[in-house]
């Protein structure tokens, strides 16, 4: 069943009628009272649909995942998904179009939320520190990255500072540029965490920033 709110169910649905396109076929010349067989072009929009929820499906199944992922994976995954509902947004399809703009309002309204929390984590994960989330910043905000992470920079100073950290006065904001100058020698191992060899494209983009 098919329930508005829930992306994720609008993708099984699809996930489950879209292999018995010839039943439905079928199904329609052999019962005249069936008049519900999906057009040619209909049954093309929901292959598309259906690719483009997919992404959302198994993002949220490696939240939700037996391994029970820590924070600090979140991140690039919902950076993704962000990357992904611009993308739509600019699609060649009206009806992707139309689809991204009501999705990326729902979607910006937890990414406001929760994108700095999540930002943090990543920079504790000693394999990415904030070459991570600059990159991904990058990617999303262009020309105004360097705003956001500078306030996850400003972020983790003052966590520092609130428990109980001296900063030397030498030392300040400056801890940013350290963090990404250090050795990312783990970043550049492929990752069994993430699907779809996400961390490729950072991997060339770190290199050529180091």
């Amino acid at each position: 069943m098919d329930v508005p709110t829930r992306w994720n169910s609008t993708f099984l649905m699809l996930d489950s009628a879209l292999p018995l396109k010839e039943a439905f076929g079928r199904l329609e010349q052999i019962d005249t009272n069936y008049k519900l067989n999906p057009s040619e072009d209909e049954w093309k929009v929901a292959y598309i649909v259906h690719d483009c929820l997919k992404k959302f499906y198994d993002t949220t199944n490696h939240f939700s995942g037996n391994s029970f992922p820590t924070s600090n994976v979140f991140f690039p995954d919902i950076c993704k998904l962000h990357l992904k509902l611009k993308e739509w947004e600019n699609s060649d399809h009206d009806f992707i179009r139309n689809m991204a703009g009501p999705m990326k309002e729902k979607f910006e309204k937890y990414w406001d939320e929760c994108c700095l929390v999540l930002a943090i984590a990543v920079v504790f994960d000693p394999r990415f520190k904030l070459a991570l989330v600059e990159y991904n910043y990058n990617a999303i905000y262009r020309e105004n990255a360097k705003k956001y992470v500078d306030r996850v920079r400003s972020a983790i100073v003052d966590l520092f500072v609130e428990y109980g950290g001296e900063l030397n006065p030498s030392f300040g904001y400056a801890c940013g540029s350290d963090v990404e100058e250090s050795n990312f020698s783990g970043a550049n191992k492929e990752s069994d965490d993430i699907s779809d060899n996400m961390f490729s494209n950072f991997d060339k983009w770190l290199q050529i920033e180091q």
